[in-house]
């Protein structure tokens, strides 16, 4: 994204790919150095994997549709519906799920880590997949 330098606006149904084969959507719609604005969007069903962001704190708002939001632990889930909204802070291990019936829009708010950490699936080295293993290193 450009560095911003006036107002900007756009129109974030026209600039969202909904055809992609995961099912998942996101549109960035502003950022600075400190802070980014996003639209994540999921199709009925689709959930994302279990992942953090070391440095950057997440806000989540449902604008539409129902977002079931899981952490590592046992009994770590918590549903949101339209206009309620949930924190996530820096680190914190979590999947977003879209558990409604219909498409699912987050009004996405996050802070930018410095310096910024590796991207993807793999955090730091660990698989997010196994969350045996995710538990364990949180606990020592």
């Amino acid at each position: 994204m450009d560095k911003l330098t006036a107002i900007r606006t756009l129109d974030a149904v026209e600039e969202a790919r909904w055809d992609k084969p995961n099912g998942r959507n996101y549109v960035r719609v502003s950022g600075t150095e400190r802070c980014h604005i996003a639209l994540n969007c999921y199709e009925p069903g689709v959930n994302d994997e279990m992942h953090c962001h070391p440095g950057s704190d997440h806000t989540f708002f449902v604008v539409e549709g129902e977002a079931t939001i899981k952490g590592l632990k046992d009994g770590e889930e918590h549903t949101l519906t339209q206009h309620q909204g949930v924190h996530i802070p820096a680190g914190y291990f979590y999947q977003l799920n879209n558990t409604g019936s219909g498409r699912l829009i987050l009004y996405q708010v996050s802070t930018e880590a410095n310096p910024k950490p590796k991207k993807g699936k793999v955090v730091y080295g660990i698989d997010t997949g196994l969350k045996e293993h995710l538990l364990g290193r949180l606990s020592e």
